[in-house]
């Protein structure tokens, strides 16, 4: 298959997954901006547990080989034959400005028939499950981004954040529940079941930590869709800091595709 090089800015690292044909080796997902400001899905970034964690970071330029999965149709997917980390983490409002341009609504990211997208909710609530409050070392979350080389282990999440959310700028949006899969937000809520044990406490620093405060904040989804069901899934979230400028909507800018802002963080 033909290979490509891509340099892209990272703005989800899924959950990391064991492989079933090799317990050592790890693999992990990205979702990430290239220098045209498209939104790509590329798997499986692979590494070692016992030889250091996973060696990039949200924000940080990687410099991937390329080629078209197998198994996924989905356009907007890759499959990462290697990758090298360029050491040269873009700032938040460059990352915001590559992402700006990208942000619209569940309902047109439908009708385009997209798998990945951003949009900016406007939070009216969000639901905490909590299935089981013993934790564990290993990770016990299924996997977002898709199986292209092997299937990694499927356990239930111990704690489930569904968000309750309208797209802003969106008429036709009568809302959303959608279930968080982010592997940072993943660990805090982990963090948050180890100090606190009891189900009501969990739900209520939860709720404190990823909704009181989020709605204060500028906040944006990472969108994506299950590999199996095309369901949509909060796949990360990005929240800058708020500018100090009054900024009244995103909508305000003017919605345009270019390599501006991905030629600024890459030269």
């Amino acid at each position: 298959m033909r290979r490509e090089k891509e340099e892209i800015a990272v703005l989800v690292r899924a959950t990391p997954e064991k492989s079933r044909r090799n317990g050592y080796v790890h693999a992990v997902g990205v979702t990430g901006i290239n220098k045209a400001g498209e939104l790509l899905r590329l798997y499986p970034l692979r590494f070692r547990y016992g030889e250091g964690l996973v060696d990039f970071r949200k924000n940080d330029l990687l410099e991937v080989t390329v080629t078209k999965p197998e198994h996924d149709l989905r356009w907007e997917s890759r499959k990462v034959l290697d990758y090298v980390n360029l050491e040269k983490p873009a700032k938040d409002r460059e990352m915001k400005e590559l992402i700006l341009p990208l942000v619209t609504s569940l309902e047109r990211l439908n009708m385009e028939g997209a798998s990945l997208g951003v949009v900016k909710p406007e939070l009216l609530d969000v639901d905490v499950k909590v299935n089981s409050t013993e934790t564990c070392d290993r990770q016990q979350y299924f996997n977002l981004m898709g199986d292209f080389l092997e299937k990694g282990e499927k356990a239930a999440m111990p704690v489930e954040v569904k968000y309750i959310f309208r797209c802003e700028g969106e008429d036709a949006c009568r809302g959303h529940k959608i279930i968080l899969l982010d592997w940072e937000l993943n660990e805090t809520v982990r963090n948050i079941v180890r100090g606190e044990g009891a189900p009501g406490a969990v739900k209520k620093k939860i709720r404190e930590q990823l909704f009181e405060l989020l709605k204060e904040k500028e906040l944006y989804f990472i969108m994506g869709t299950h590999f199996i069901y095309g369901t949509w899934m909060i796949t990360g979230i990005f929240c800058p800091e708020k500018e100090n400028r009054n900024q009244s909507s995103i909508f305000d800018f003017k919605q345009e595709r270019t390599d501006t802002a991905m030629e600024k963080i890459m030269t």
